[in-house]
This record gives structure tokens, C-alpha cells and sequence, in this order.
């Protein structure tokens, strides 16, 4: 079995990366918490999945806590991992939100979404040093999915391709 986690900030791009292994033909599942990382490996194991690809981030609560446990725990049992951490400046992040007028996971009461980006980086900071690190402050939607196909070694080429282009005057 092949496993590509993704994880890391909320509005930094996690969504587009899971969709590009989506298309690609991977079993994909988002906002897994983190305590159940292990046992929907094992599982779609069983049901013979060759590739799986999960979002675990900050939307599962305190549970991303235990996720570093968990990824040596499926290293251990010889799966084949890749971890993509996405990331992105708080400013960038703060216009990201302020476009698409979501609420950030953290943003309850009076926190402002700042403070909700900062309490995040704090509870991602350990994850951020395990996985493969990319800065999307700077990257655009196809960049980024670019990356990941590249990343993963994606070939969605099927055979033979042509193309044709003709003009005239």
C-alpha cells in the first residue's frame, strides 16, 4: 500500500493537494482525526487499497496531538508513506480567509483569526519538522498541484499521447 498524508495549516492548501491525488486514482479521505489514522490504514489494507491518500489537520481538535504516534506506528508496520506539510505566511493565510469568508477551525468567541493562525502554528510545529515541507504563500492553485503530482511520482499518462495543433491564414 501506498499512504500520502497531508496535513498543515488550514487555508494553506490541503484541500488542493487531496483533490489532485483524487483524480489520480487514490483513495482519499479528509479530516480524518488523528487517533483513527492508523485503523482506516489497516483497514483499507485489507479491502486491498493500493493507494490512499488522508488529510488529518486541526479541524479533528486536540486529536493531532497523537498523530506523530500514529505515523510511527504505520512506519513501523511497513507501509509506504510520504507526508506533505503545507504551509503558508500568516498574512497570506489571512487573506485567504478574508476571500472565501470561512471561519478558521480556532476562531471561537473572541479570537481573532490572527490568534487563531498563531495557536495553530503552535500545535503544528512538532508536525511541520516530520513531513516534507512546502511554502504556498507564493504558489498558485496548478503550482501546487503540479508539486504533488510530481511529489507522489504520478504518471497519468495512460500510453500514447498526440497532439495535433493546425493553423492557417
Amino acid at each position: 500500500m501506498q499512504l500520502v498524508l497531508i496535513s498543515g495549516m488550514s487555508g494553506s492548501g490541503k484541500s488542493v493537494a487531496l483533490n489532485v491525488l483524487e483524480d489520480a486514482g487514490y483513495f482519499c479521505v479528509d479530516n480524518l482525526p488523528a487517533l483513527l489514522l492508523a485503523s482506516l490504514v489497516e483497514q483499507l489494507k485489507h479491502e486491498n487499497h493500493e493507494r490512499v491518500a488522508v488529510a488529518v489537520d486541526m479541524r479533528s481538535g486536540a486529536s493531532i496531538a497523537a498523530l506523530p504516534a500514529e505515523l510511527r506506528s504505520i512506519e513501523a508496520s511497513g507501509i509506504a508513506m510520504r507526508f506533505i506539510f503545507c504551509d503558508a505566511r500568516d498574512e497570506v493565510l489571512i487573506q485567504r480567509f478574508s476571500e472565501t469568508r470561512r471561519r478558521h477551525p480556532l476562531a471561537a468567541g473572541n479570537t481573532t483569526l490572527a490568534e487563531a493562525i498563531a495557536l495553530e502554528r503552535e500545535a503544528l510545529e512538532t508536525l511541520s519538522m516530520m513531513g516534507h515541507h512546502i511554502d504556498t504563500s507564493h504558489l498558485r492553485a496548478n503550482a501546487l498541484r503540479a508539486f504533488v503530482k510530481d511529489f507522489v511520482a504520478l504518471d497519468e499518462r495512460q500510453g500514447l499521447t498526440l497532439l495535433f495543433e493546425s493553423f492557417g491564414f
